[in-house]
């Protein structure tokens, strides 16, 4: 397996939204598994913004005690005092919401600098997830996504688009079907993860039985999604269940590895097996699909410590 590939692939399946106002949600939400957590300051009302930045550093401790990416998601209106509350040892990056252009990931960007050097942190090592709300931002996707190398998702919030697009989606109508594809083929280009949920809950998102949530979330991993965000901590589970290769496919997939290097000592790059023909693209892929099974697998037994380390330090 190639180390190379291996380290290329970012584990953030999901990534839990969790307002920072919300004390109870906040301390517990160490306990829901998912690979990231991100402290919502974008949604508190305007009145309450003063108060809830004053809860970000503490959250960020908290959010993540059990091994979890931690973020913090801001409001471009008051980017840069919320940036200001948000940057502190232990955050991983920031999500920028409502992003329309190149212009604002640079500001972003340019400001996170500054505020590395005055806290502490190294230069360059907080990354971005960028929101994709309006059609602006889908049609400038290309720059926004290539603007930092900060920059290591893209989401498509397909509720926020629907909404600046000026009408209700229905669930037997997808409208964002091209909306998707140009934010997955855009993003993959420019090595930078897409991140979405499938329609209707990326549109209109409910909670659901655990068999909806992990049917939706594997219909977006095969439309090229590396992620979900999640705005409900009932769909951390399916959907980490849904990005991590299951286990009869590293069973086909090691077996696609061993029959192709025994074809190629062979000399031969072409080989049968059960019936499908096994070449190069068929072992490319096969490396990616197990590289990304042990990836999964460490980034699960990392949480899986801490968490214990946290449920035996509240004995």
């Amino acid at each position: 397996m190639s180390e190379d590939v291996e380290m290329s692939i970012l584990v953030r399946r999901s990534n839990l939204l969790v307002p920072v106002t919300d004390t109870v949600a906040v301390a517990e939400c160490w306990r829901c598994n998912a690979d990231a957590v991100t402290l919502d300051l974008y949604s508190v009302p305007s009145a309450g913004k003063v108060s809830a930045r004053g809860l970000v550093k503490d959250a960020i401790g908290m959010a993540g005690r059990a091994a979890s990416e931690v973020f913090v998601r801001v409001d471009k209106t008051f980017l840069h005092a919320d940036l200001d509350a948000a940057i502190w040892p232990g955050l991983t990056g920031i999500m920028l919401s409502r992003v329309e252009s190149a212009a604002e990931v640079l500001e972003a960007a340019d400001a996170v600098t500054a505020l590395e050097r005055k806290r502490g942190i190294a230069v360059g090592s907080l990354v971005f997830v960028v929101m994709v709300e309006s059609s602006r931002a889908v049609w400038d996707i290309r720059a926004i996504a290539t603007a930092s190398k900060r920059v290591s998702q893209v989401a498509l919030d397909e509720q926020s688009l629907a909404a600046s697009l000026g009408f209700e989606p229905l669930d037997d109508l997808d409208p964002f079907e091209y909306a998707r594809g140009r934010i997955v083929v855009e993003a993959i280009a420019a090595q930078v993860a897409p991140v979405g949920m499938a329609y209707p809950l990326s549109a209109r998102p409910r909670e659901d039985s655990a068999q909806v949530l992990h049917e939706a979330a594997t219909k977006a991993k095969n439309l090229g999604m590396k992620g979900i965000v999640c705005p409900y901590a009932s769909w951390v589970e399916p959907v980490n269940k849904a990005f991590t290769p299951t286990e009869e496919l590293v069973v086909w997939n090691t077996r696609v590895r061993e029959a192709f290097a025994a074809g190629v000592a062979a000399g031969t790059a072409a080989v049968p097996l059960d019936g499908k023909m096994i070449d190069v693209p068929v072992d490319e892929w096969a490396i990616v699909v197990l590289a990304t099974a042990d990836a999964c697998a460490k980034r699960d037994a990392q949480k899986q410590a801490a968490m214990q380390a946290c449920a035996a330090g509240q004995r």
